[in-house]
């Protein structure tokens, strides 16, 4: 979500355009859709693989798209980290969904060492635009305000408007600022004074006016989730493979234990060896997924 990258008026005349058609295609026009992200994704046959994988400050990953080509045709995986924000989960959601419909980023072009800048700028911009459509910012800022152009407005109104739009469509505080500046509602200045604030932290004036608009949603959307779990069909198509012979209860074990399950969860009374339950403790618990 950075501002160095300008896009051309062109650029997100196009990239609207996206996120409209999209929005429309999912049957929602001017509403939120953030908590709805991942079963709207599944409905397009998007797996969507959520595990707490390991971060530093220096370099993690939120989000990776995946596409795999087998006999029976193309599927397409979300690797989504839950070790990160859950607000920022919903917006990396929303950013691989970009690449997925322009077929752009490193699974569409495998000789990338690392993902072009300007196609990074382009999935940001689309996931602030299919979260909140600017047409309802723009609207809401009219309505609020008066008046497009808010240099004249306090940051403290500036503070209690953003976080009444975050309370309901649940971006990011530091994207809710950047769709402002995009939208040249703030200025150079403003931005920056907005980007000091620390939102993450409970004691700042941000946290607290959030906090008195919506504690459950401040609290919901600051929790990292470090949820695990995969697709609802795809847990259904393992439970099927083992049932029909095609893995041992060990590999069956395994499995379930990546996304957080026991054989119990599906109905399943199995006796695995203590040691091997042991074994997969150690690797699952200790972090053994390399950083992406």
């Amino acid at each position: 979500m950075n501002k160095e990258i300008q896009l051309t008026e062109l650029q997100v005349e196009q990239i609207k355009e996206y996120a409209d058609r999209e929005r429309k295609k999912f049957g929602v026009i001017d509403v939120p859709i953030a908590g709805e992200l991942v079963m709207l994704l599944e409905q397009e046959g998007i797996v969507i693989c959520q595990y707490p994988f390991p971060t530093n400050k220096k370099a993690h990953t939120d989000a990776n798209i995946t596409r795999f080509e087998s006999e029976f045709g193309q599927m397409i995986f979300i690797g989504l980290n839950t070790a990160i924000y859950y607000d920022e989960q919903l917006f990396a959601l929303a950013h691989e969904l970009y690449h997925y419909i322009t077929q752009t980023g490193k699974a569409y072009n495998t000789d990338a060492d690392e993902e072009d800048k300007l196609t990074e700028k382009k999935a940001d911009r689309f996931a602030a635009e299919i979260l909140l459509p600017n047409k309802v910012l723009n609207s809401r800022i009219i309505e609020q305000f008066e008046t497009s152009q808010l240099d004249k407005v306090s940051n403290l109104r500036l503070l209690r408007f953003i976080a009444r739009i975050q309370s309901e469509w649940w971006l990011p505080y530091r994207a809710l600022v950047l769709r402002l500046y995009e939208e040249k509602h703030i200025t150079d200045s403003q931005v920056e004074e907005l980007f000091a604030i620390d939102d993450r932290d409970e004691n700042s004036v941000y946290s607290k006016i959030m906090c008195g608009i919506s504690q459950d949603n401040y609290k919901k959307l600051n929790t990292i989730t470090r949820r695990t779990d995969i697709s609802t069909w795809v847990m259904e198509i393992i439970i099927q493979n083992y049932e029909d012979g095609d893995m041992t209860d060990d590999e069956f074990v395994s499995i379930l234990k990546l996304f957080g399950k026991e054989p119990d969860d599906f109905g399943f009374n199995l006796n695995v060896d203590a040691a091997d339950i042991d074994e997969l403790d150690g690797l699952f618990e200790g972090g053994g997924v390399d950083e992406s």
